[in-house]
């Protein structure tokens, strides 16, 4: 999620070869609100399936205990801080980065695909994963999570909800 929406927003930084401090930098008030945006979609899903996850300003605060006011403020500590475990983020060298080319098929395109099967609108999710596509020339169907993939095809909420909690069987 964090990944792809700060490489598509960067992608001019990252094609000229700019070596930005990939969070502290690369986190603008805007990108901030795609993350807000896309977050906001991967709760309501997991909350549609029954599955409460924590927001991304909670999950920094409990893994990093750090929760600034924003999350570009939030990215910028978690980078320059001393002991800032984002420090070492390296900028991609090009969009076809892992955090692109994995992150899609593997994050963005199944949580789409669940938000779907829950009744769940994702339209910034959405609109990265289009981006990502045009901006790579990859659609990722060859390695997409596809609910068929994850054999969730045709489940509705309750059924999928049911494997998330007693899994196949």
């Amino acid at each position: 999620m964090l990944h792809v929406a700060n490489c598509v927003a960067n992608a001019a930084r990252i094609e000229s070869g700019d070596n930005y401090r990939f969070y502290a930098e690369g986190v603008t008030p805007a990108v901030a609100r795609l993350y807000e945006a896309t977050n906001a979609e991967r709760v309501a899903v997991a909350a549609a399936l029954g599955t409460p996850v924590p927001t991304l300003a909670d999950w920094f605060d409990r893994v990093y205990g750090v929760r600034e006011a924003t999350l570009d403020e939030t990215s910028r500590r978690l980078t320059y801080n001393r002991y800032g475990p984002y420090q070492a983020t390296g900028t991609p060298k090009s969009l076809d980065h892992k955090f692109i080319t994995e992150d899609v098929p593997t994050g963005l395109i199944p949580m789409s695909a669940l938000g779907s099967a829950a009744g769940v609108r994702t339209p910034a999710i959405d609109a990265l994963v289009e981006l990502g596509k045009i901006m790579t020339g990859d659609d990722f169907a060859a390695t997409a999570r596809t609910l068929d993939r994850l054999g969730l095809s045709g489940m509705d909420t309750p059924q999928i909800r049911r494997v998330v909690d007693q899994g196949f069987g």
